[in-house]
């Protein structure tokens, strides 16, 4: 894999991608614009250098982030500018380990251009382009010309229905509930807001763990659950299973975590009397499971690369997440979970769109409102996007993760590597939440930890 082949396919791979090189233009209304001038481009960052680290130091250390090479990451959890004042809309810095044992190749990309699909679509063509400069395999070659990529919002657009859905009521309280700090935060510039973003101390006491779930295992639970489904035409994903577990894992944490404070002394008794008072008592957990309006539009092979990623917010009640789990409890969870996914088709997604045209400022009241709420959670799944097919000229990647997450109650599920068909689970929370989760009988008998 030579640093100049890799170079030179990365700039064939922008070609297909211009919207990488452009920039982000205010509205000054909460609306950001991305811009491609050719005469004023706004080229990623592409840096190469090399290590002391041998590709064997990273497989002994299971690939955890302590074990990267330093300065790895050229980008931090938070979009913020670069040197010359603007944000890239790409970051990439290639690493060579060791006695050229490996290369680490770090990507970022901003959500501000694209979403999983599109990330995982340009690592894709740039490898195959590097594989075809190293081969002259023509018939890559002609593969590699024949795709098509839509960077154009306005296929969504047109490709809403005209009937609508109501949103649900959380999604709605959410977006558009009262909110002077996410008004404040929308109208800043996408510079400014990141500098005030990323002076926030969103990583404080914030820990995160990596899970391995076996598919023969989860199938076998979520066979289970379904004899505890009533609703026999509701579809029920393995992957909606694991959501709802975690779901009840992390509400069963807070309460025992509560149920600590309350026994240490009467300081963290007045502290918790103090906060309800102020914002009330939780008797629901936020759970916010993001889709990809591909699906329920009928795009997914349209080619479209944006950020497609719409989030769809519930109240679960405390009451049914916090009884001790077992097939029944867990299918009641998992039937909230379900009913969101089977609910997002086109109608809902075209509302949701409305409502964003509506109050283009509402983006950032999810980030506000899920830091007065400490137990909401982010699932995301990613089991679906291309991960893993890459391929340089040299093989499928040994692992692809994301960089360390920054902000607690953040839950990831990535695939694992091609040999395998697990599910890896990224939970990122509180120190003491995520104690009681590394120790839950139930969790430890399903998924092993990976570090």
């Amino acid at each position: 894999m030579p640093n100049d082949v890799l170079r030179d396919s990365f700039y064939r791979a922008l070609e297909r991608f211009p919207i990488l090189a452009g920039y982000l233009r205010s509205e000054g209304t909460g609306k950001t614009t991305v811009v491609v001038d050719r005469n004023d481009l706004n080229m990623p960052e592409y840096l190469e250098s090399t290590s002391n680290v041998l590709f064997s130091e990273l497989q002994d250390a299971k690939f955890h982030h302590s074990s990267w090479p330093n300065g790895l990451s050229t980008t931090g959890p938070i979009t913020v500018a670069s040197a010359n004042g603007r944000i890239k809309l790409m970051n990439v810095h290639v690493v060579r380990l060791k006695d050229n044992t490996g290369v680490v190749i770090f990507v970022s990309m901003p959500h501000y251009v694209v979403d999983g699909t599109g990330f995982f679509s340009f690592v894709e063509l740039w490898g195959k382009l590097c594989t075809v400069e190293r081969t002259l395999d023509t018939v890559l070659m002609q593969q590699t010309d024949e795709l098509e990529f839509v960077f154009d919002r306005d296929l969504i657009s047109r490709s809403l229905p005209t009937e609508r859905k109501p949103l649900g009521t959380e999604t709605v309280n959410v977006y558009t509930g009262f909110s002077p700090l996410a008004e404040w935060l929308a109208w800043l510039s996408p510079n400014t807001r990141g500098n005030v973003l990323s002076k926030a101390k969103f990583s404080s006491n914030v820990v995160s763990h990596t899970f391995r779930v076996p598919q023969q295992s989860l199938e076998s639970l979520r066979k289970k659950v379904c004899v505890h489904v009533d609703d026999l035409e509701l579809k029920v994903d393995a992957t909606h299973v694991l959501a709802a577990l975690i779901s009840k894992m992390v509400a069963q944490a807070h309460k025992k975590c509560e149920q600590n404070d309350q026994s240490a002394g009467m300081i963290s008794t007045l502290v918790g009397w103090v906060s309800r008072a102020v914002f009330g008592a939780e008797t629901s957990q936020s759970l916010n499971l993001l889709a990809d309006v591909r699906h329920g539009l009928n795009i997914a092979d349209q080619g479209y690369m944006g950020n497609g990623l719409i989030p769809h917010n519930t109240q679960c009640s405390l009451s049914v997440l916090e009884t001790p789990t077992d097939a029944e409890t867990l299918a009641a969870a998992t039937c909230i979970v379900s009913k969101i996914y089977s609910n997002a088709d086109g109608p809902l997604v075209a509302s949701f769109i409305d409502m964003l045209l509506a109050r283009p400022s509402c983006f950032t009241r999810p980030m506000v409102y899920l830091a007065r709420h400490p137990k909401s959670l982010v699932i995301t799944n990613e089991t679906g996007f291309k991960l893993y097919k890459a391929d340089f000229g040299d093989g499928l990647p040994e692992w692809v993760c994301t960089i360390p997450s920054f902000v607690a109650n953040f839950i990831g599920f990535l695939p694992s590597p091609p040999n395998s068909s697990d599910i890896v689970v990224n939970i990122t929370l509180k120190e003491p939440v995520m104690k009681h989760i590394v120790n839950n009988e139930f969790w430890r008998d399903l998924a092993t930890i990976v570090y």
